[in-house]
């Protein structure tokens, strides 16, 4: 839909909301508006994580919206609005930004989510859904010719320009490989029982090691952000192109 370069926020977190099936999707956090700034949003910026330094950066850039990947509300949560989440609430509101936030609905959705679009850029073919979590299928496993592992491994690197911490317990030449971004390196099993030569995910802790050598499988962890920007990087361009309004995804670096 067209749009004079400006939409009203609540039209916005509507369209998202059905974009992203999120009535459907229970979820560890609010999915939509979680602080109101402006009503009218003529400039959003998407990112994968509403920390300080990013609320800084979109005070910057001049965006009267910000959408992000892990919001600052999460269940379990304490009440009280004090320390650094009354930091970040005061900057949104100082400076009229509406923060959105989008958790599994942007890990699952099957165009433009951290795992299925990976697959699909990549080429990857047969795709079906891996691993569910809160009754929600947010992984994605898939085939493609045969290819050195090493080569994979490059390819993947270069896919998100972060290098790959890696045991490689499996085939030298691989064909199948499971997907789940962030961090879902507790899944490590699950691919060795989904019987796939490679399980990608973004980060790790001790046991993937031995476990992966054990289980004669290949494991790559290439950064929980890293692996975690793709959706919102795509939901940035869905938003400018669909919807009218300018949107940018704020890069920010984080090696972990």
């Amino acid at each position: 839909m067209a749009r004079d370069q400006f939409i009203p926020l609540y039209d916005l977190a509507l369209i998202l909301e059905e974009y992203l099936n999120c009535s459907n999707i229970l979820d560890c956090c609010p999915n939509g508006v979680q602080v109101e700034g402006s009503r009218v949003i003529k400039k959003a910026a998407t990112a994968v994580s509403a920390n300080l330094m990013t609320l800084e950066l979109a005070v910057k850039e001049g965006v009267d919206a910000l959408i992000v990947h892990h919001g600052i509300f999460w269940k379990g949560d304490e009440f009280p609005i004090k320390g650094t989440l009354k930091e970040k609430i005061k900057l949104l509101l100082d400076h009229g930004i509406s923060l959105l936030a989008y958790h599994l609905p942007l890990d699952l959705h099957r165009e433009i989510g951290n795992n299925w679009r990976v697959a699909i850029e990549l080429g990857w073919e047969n795709l079906l859904p891996f691993h569910q979590y809160n009754g929600q299928l947010i992984g994605v496993v898939g085939r493609f010719p045969s290819i050195l592992m090493s080569t994979f491994m490059a390819e993947l690197e270069a896919y998100y320009s972060h290098p790959a911490a890696h045991a490689l317990g499996g085939k030298k030449e691989i064909s199948s490989a499971a997907l789940v971004s962030g961090g879902g390196y507790k899944l490590l099993k699950e691919a060795v029982s989904a019987g796939v030569d490679c399980f990608i995910t973004g980060n790790y802790d001790e046991p993937a090691w031995g476990l992966a050598h054990e289980e004669k499988i290949n494991f790559l962890a290439l950064g929980h952000s890293a692996t975690e920007r793709v959706g919102p990087k795509a939901l940035a361009s869905y938003i400018e192109v669909s919807l009218g309004v300018p949107c940018k995804f704020l890069d920010l670096p984080n090696p972990f």
